[in-house]
């Protein structure tokens, strides 16, 4: 909702700023010619495009970044059950069940959160102590199954990593400072040519009208994008749901004879 006032906001005073400027803050062609046309209106266009670009390499790398966490961490996930199956049968489907659950928490408690507070669940975090301690307590055979055990650690030690990740991420968005020099430069930069149009000249307000929708709309696009996880760009629980659809898959390719 805040996002939204801000926005409308901008709307209203590059609107109110071009009638205005149109109407009695008209530059002359001596001015335009000079200071203003010369070092302020390129300024200006710079600064605009210099921190629009920054914002939209910023919201980019962010959700890139979160992307390819994710999919390690759905890495982990499946390689935390495959490994299961090599331990006495309680104790693997117990590694499993925990590792199910965890999972469910993911997709049902922890993404809500994520996209809506930017925060992850109090609920996950005890789901994966839970994992945690089902994988530390793994009884010693003589299967040879140690591998597979260290493994199991491992792999937990990457879930736990992944989920810290994903709880920065959850955070992260565009530095509220880069998003009001974007605005406030593009409020100049939409206003500007209404002011050196000269009276009458109804194409020039025609394209001064379509460079403000322009400009308006990275606006829009910038406080619109968000975390990772919601806004413009954001990583869908697309991944975590085939790694369980794939725990399935498994189950059933391990009870084939």
């Amino acid at each position: 909702m805040f996002t939204l006032f801000v926005v409308l906001a901008v709307l209203a005073a590059m609107v109110g700023g071009a009638v205005l400027a149109a109407r009695r803050f008209r530059i002359t062609d001596d001015f335009s010619g000079g200071a203003v046309g010369v070092i302020i209106a390129p300024c200006v266009l710079s600064l605009y495009l210099v921190a629009a670009a920054m914002s939209v390499v910023i919201g980019w790398e962010e959700y890139k970044t979160a992307e390819d966490e994710m999919i390690a961490e759905a890495g982990a996930a499946q390689a935390l059950y495959w490994s299961s199956t090599a331990f006495p049968g309680e104790e693997g489907e117990a590694v499993r069940g925990h590792l199910r659950t965890y999972l469910a928490t993911v997709l049902e408690e922890d993404w809500p959160l994520m996209e809506t507070q930017g925060e992850l669940s109090r609920v996950g975090d005890d789901d994966l102590a839970a994992l945690a301690a089902s994988v530390r307590g793994l009884s010693v055979s003589d299967t040879g199954d140690g591998l597979d055990r260290l493994t199991a650690r491992q792999e937990v030690t990457k879930l736990s990593d992944a989920r810290n990740q994903r709880a920065d991420a959850a955070e992260n968005q565009i530095p509220p400072a880069l998003l009001a020099v974007s605005a406030l430069s593009a409020l100049v930069v939409a206003v500007l040519p209404f002011a050196m149009i000269k009276s009458g000249a109804g194409t020039a307000y025609f394209w001064a009208g379509v460079n403000l929708v322009f400009v308006f709309g990275t606006i829009v696009m910038l406080f619109f994008m968000g975390n990772p996880y919601s806004g413009v760009l954001a990583n869908d629980s697309e991944v975590m749901e085939e790694t369980v659809a794939g725990f399935d898959r498994a189950d059933l390719t391990l009870e084939r004879p």
